[in-house]
C-alpha cells in the first residue's frame, strides 16, 4: 500500500529466463507492493519454468500469472494487465535487470493526485549505444514541447500513475509505443508529470535487449501524430 491506494506492479515478460526469478524476488521483497501480474508472452526459453519457481517460493499469494499462447508485445502484455487492476497505482516494471525494484519507495513518494511520475536514468548510462541515447533526448524534447511537460527521460520504463488518471481512457497500443500512450493519455488528460532520478543497469543486445532503431522512428511519429489526434 502507498497511503490509502493498493499499488500493483505490472510485468510483461518475453525471453527473460536469464533474469526472471531474481526480478521477480526484489519486487516482491518491497513492502509497499500489493500486487504483482506476470504477463508471460509465449517466450521460447526457459522465462515460464523461472516464473513459476519464482511464484513457488511466494507460494502465489501476490502473484498472478497472466497466460499468452502467441508472442503479442509489450503493449498488449500491460494492457491484459491493466484490465485485471481494480483501481489504485500502478507500476510497470520490465523484467531484466535493467532497473531497481528498490527505487519504488522515491517514485511513489513524488506521486500526488495531480502528479503521475516517471524515471529518469542517470544521464551517463547507456552511451555504448549512442542512437538511443539520442532517440531519448529527441523524443523528450519533442513531448515537452508538445505537451508543455518538463520530464528529463521520455523512454524510462518506470512509469507510476493512479489508474484514475487515465480518466476511463482504453489504451490501445500493441507494441513499444505503449509507453508513448500511456504519457501522452497522461498528458492531455492534463496532468504534469514528475520527473524521479532512478538507478540504472543498460544491457547490450547481446544480453537480451530487444528495442531498435525502427522503434525509436515509429516512437517518434506515434508522440507527433497523437498531439493532433483526439
Amino acid at each position: 500500500m502507498h497511503g490509502n491506494d493498493k499499488v500493483t506492479v505490472i510485468m510483461p515478460i518475453y525471453n527473460e529466463g536469464k533474469t526472471a526469478y531474481g526480478i521477480i524476488r526484489r519486487v516482491l521483497a518491497q513492502p509497499m507492493v500489493d500486487r504483482l501480474l506476470i504477463v508471460y508472452d509465449a517466450s521460447t526459453d526457459n522465462t515460464l519454468e523461472e516464473i513459476k519457481r519464482a511464484m513457488a517460493d511466494e507460494k502465489g499469494l501476490r502473484c498472478t500469472l497472466i497466460m499468452s499462447d502467441k508472442k503479442m508485445g509489450k503493449g498488449h502484455a500491460i494492457r491484459q494487465g491493466m484490465a485485471q487492476t481494480d483501481g489504485g497505482i500502478v507500476i510497470i516494471q520490465d523484467a531484466d535487470d535493467e532497473y531497481y525494484p528498490e527505487d519504488y519507495g522515491k517514485l511513489l513518494d513524488a506521486l500526488t493526485d495531480t502528479h503521475p511520475v516517471f524515471g529518469s536514468r542517470p544521464r551517463n548510462e547507456g552511451k555504448k549505444y549512442l542512437m538511443g541515447v539520442l532517440a531519448t533526448k529527441v523524443h523528450t524534447l519533442v513531448f515537452n514541447v508538445l505537451y508543455g511537460q518538463s520530464i528529463r527521460d521520455m523512454n524510462a520504463a518506470y512509469k507510476v500513475f493512479k489508474v484514475a488518471m487515465l480518466k476511463g481512457k482504453e489504451l490501445k497500443e500493441e507494441g513499444w509505443q505503449m509507453d508513448q500512450e500511456i504519457a501522452t493519455v497522461l498528458a492531455k488528460n492534463g496532468y504534469k508529470i514528475s520527473s524521479v532520478d532512478i538507478r540504472y543497469k543498460g544491457r547490450t543486445f547481446e544480453e537480451g535487449k530487444k528495442i531498435s532503431a525502427k522503434d525509436g522512428i515509429d516512437n517518434l511519429i506515434y508522440i507527433i501524430r497523437q498531439r493532433f489526434t483526439k
